[in-house]
C-alpha cells in the first residue's frame, strides 16, 4: 500500500536517489519494510531524514551515512524500552546504527513500531490516538488527568467508523453510537 503523501513520498525518493551505494539499496530494502509494516502511515522528511508518520508524529526514521546506516524512533525512549532486541546494535538515546550493507530485520523494526505506536497512545493530556499494530487509527480522542475526556472515536481495523462515545473525567456521559461494519447506525445508549 502507499503511503499517504505523494509530495512525501517524492522527497524519500529523492533523498535515497541521492545515496551512494550500497547505503541506497540497504535503505530502500528498509523503507519498502517500514512500509509493509506501516502501510497507513505517511512519508516526508523530518529533520532531513525519510520519515513515517502517523497523524503528524514520527514513527520511524532511517538514514544513510558514509560509514554506517541509523534508525530512528522518533524517540529518546524506545531503544531503552527495547532490551536485548537491540543489544547486537550500536545505540544512543534516539538512534541505532546498522551496517551500510545489512537492512535491520523486519522482527526488529516491528518490535521498535510497536513499542513506538504503544508510546503514542500513552498520552495522559491532551489528543491521543490508539493505533492498531499496522499503524491504523484505532481510537481517538482527549485525556485529562490521565482519564478519557470529551469525544471519542473507535475504528475497526478496516477503518470504519465503529462507535462514538463522550466522557467526563473517564465518566461515560451524553449519547453514544455503535454502527455494524457497513455503517449503518445499529445501537444508540444514553449515559
Amino acid at each position: 500500500m502507499k503511503p499517504k503523501t505523494s509530495t512525501g513520498t517524492k522527497l524519500v525518493d529523492a533523498y535515497l536517489a541521492g545515496l551512494g551505494r550500497p547505503q541506497r539499496d540497504t535503505l530502500v530494502v528498509v523503507r519498502e519494510r517500514l512500509r509493509r509494516i506501516l502501510p497507513h502511515a505517511s512519508e516526508c522528511l523530518k529533520y532531513g531524514m525519510p520519515t513515517l508518520t502517523l497523524n503528524g508524529k514520527g514513527v520511524a526514521a532511517y538514514a544513510g551515512f558514509a560509514a554506517h546506516c541509523s534508525y530512528f524512533p522518533m524517540s529518546g525512549s524506545v531503544l531503552g524500552a527495547a532490551g536485548r532486541a537491540v543489544a547486537r546494535y550500536p545505540v544512543s538515546k534516539g538512534g541505532l546504527r546498522f551496517p551500510i550493507d545489512k537492512p535491520l530485520p523486519v522482527a526488529l523494526l516491528r518490535r521498535l513500531v510497536k513499542l513506538r505506536l504503544a508510546e503514542l497512545a500513552a498520552v495522559t493530556d491532551g489528543p491521543r490516538f490508539d493505533y492498531f499494530d499496522d499503524g491504523q487509527l484505532k481510537a481517538a480522542g482527549r485525556m485529562k488527568d490521565g482519564q478519557l475526556h470529551g469525544r471519542w472515536r473507535w475504528f475497526r481495523r478496516d477503518g470504519t467508523l465503529m462507535r462514538t462515545g463522550q466522557f467526563t473525567q473517564g465518566r461515560q456521559v451524553g449519547t453514544w453510537q455503535t454502527w455494524d461494519a457497513h455503517g449503518t447506525l445499529s445501537k444508540t445508549t444514553r449515559f
